[in-house]
Formats: C-alpha cells, sequence, structure tokens
C-alpha cells in the first residue's frame, strides 16, 4: 500500500504545481483574460485579425475548463487524506471481473481492476499496482475510499 500510496502523491505534486500555474495566469492575467470574455474593444486594438479572438477565447475556456476535473481530483485526494495519515485503509476480497494484462508484467504498472466484493455484493473498480491480473482471479485488496487506490494483500482463496 505504501507504493500506492507514494505514486498517489507524485501524481498529486504534479497536479497541484499544474493548478497553481492555472491560479498564477489567471491572477497575473485577469485584466487580460476579463478583457477577452467582456470587453471586446481593447482586445480588438492588439488583435486584429479575424479568429484571434476567437481563439484567445477558446485557449482560455480550455485552461478554466481543465481546472474543474483538477480539483474534484485533488478534492478525492484531501479526503482520503486522514485515512491514509491513520492507516485506517478500506478492505475487499472477492474475483476479479475483468482480466488486467495491457502494458508490461511489471509489479510497478498501474492497473485498473473490477472486483466483485463478496461481503458488500458490490462490484468496486479500484486501481492498483501490479503485474497481469487475470479473470476469475481470488483477490484480497486494501484501498482508500475515494481515490480507489489500493494494493493486493493476498492472491488466491
Amino acid at each position: 500500500m505504501d507504493f500506492a500510496i507514494f505514486r498517489l502523491f507524485i501524481r498529486v505534486s504534479l497536479f497541484v504545481i499544474a493548478f497553481m500555474a492555472c491560479i498564477v495566469y489567471l491572477i497575473k492575467k485577469r485584466k487580460f483574460v476579463y478583457s477577452i470574455f467582456f470587453d471586446k474593444e481593447v482586445i480588438e486594438k492588439d488583435y486584429t485579425g479575424k479568429n484571434d479572438i476567437k481563439i484567445l477565447r477558446l485557449a482560455n475556456s480550455l485552461l478554466m475548463i481543465v481546472t474543474i476535473p483538477l480539483i474534484l481530483y485533488l478534492k478525492d485526494v484531501a479526503l482520503d487524506m486522514p485515512y491514509i495519515i491513520n492507516k485506517q485503509y478500506c478492505y475487499a476480497e472477492g474475483y476479479v471481473m475483468e482480466q488486467s494484462h495491457g502494458g508490461a508484467n511489471l509489479s510497478s504498472e498501474r492497473r485498473s481492476i473490477f472486483l466483485h466484493d463478496k461481503v458488500t455484493d458490490e462490484e468496486i473498480e479500484i486501481t492498483i499496482f501490479s503485474g497481469y491480473i487475470d479473470k476469475n482471479e481470488y483477490l484480497r485488496i486494501e484501498y482508500l475510499l475515494y481515490t480507489k487506490y489500493g494494493a493486493i494483500q493476498a492472491v488466491g482463496n
């Protein structure tokens, strides 16, 4: 589980850096971003091409749209933080519903599996780091509640 948490924090660190870059851009260019959407006359002085304003609006809109999933992902990580600190993970055991043979057969390869939990009788999608996983393989897994990052505890009955 430590490796999964390490990989999660690497990913979160990159997302935080990207999010901070977006915030800095929007703060430094707030007058520019405002004028693109609301004050067309100011922008028309510097950008004379027909499509310049449309391209600027599209680029800034995409930047703002990208930040929304980024915030939602960071929210899930923040909700998992108490569980990580206290090492209170969720546990599931059951049979894998779909095989996962994409990529290399390495223990550090990220895989998304669907596990039919025999306790709750639900199908759970969990991201783990392991080698190939076959369909109908019995696994015992610990995972984080919100991000669904986990680790295999035991294979087989």
